[in-house]
């Protein structure tokens, strides 16, 4: 199967959101994702890999990674936040990394994004 019936057939719509740098009160730098931001709906093949565990405040905390392959005409960057519902659970994953497999041109049928991504927590 290539990327674009993967994407026809099992793709999810996600809401991207691009945070943005703002001051805080003490006049520092800080990220916002309500100030300024901007918003899209991105559609893609979402692939949820295994969940690593920690411990955060004396309880297990479960971060699962994932790997989204979307179409390269996608606005997509490092450092967005894609909101998904998954089986009526609403998950929030940060774009770690996004990158153009063997650096195909844009007039390539076989261009598209592979982002790698990070559940950011708590889940809502």
């Amino acid at each position: 199967m290539t990327i674009g019936s993967l994407i026809s057939a099992y793709g999810r719509t996600m809401t991207r959101t691009r945070p943005v740098w703002i001051r805080d009160e003490s006049g520092g730098a800080a990220q916002s994702t309500t100030a300024g931001t901007t918003t899209a709906t991105i559609t893609g093949y979402l692939q949820i890999g295994g969940g690593g565990v920690s411990l955060r405040y004396g309880r297990e905390n479960v971060r699962f990674g994932a790997t989204l392959y979307c179409d390269g005409s996608q606005d997509l960057k490092a450092n967005d936040v894609l909101t998904v519902t998954i089986a009526s659970e609403v998950r929030t994953y940060r774009v770690d990394s996004v990158r153009v497999p063997d650096d195909r041109s844009t007039a390539d049928n076989l261009y598209h994004l592979i982002a790698t991504l990070e559940e950011d927590l708590p889940r809502g």
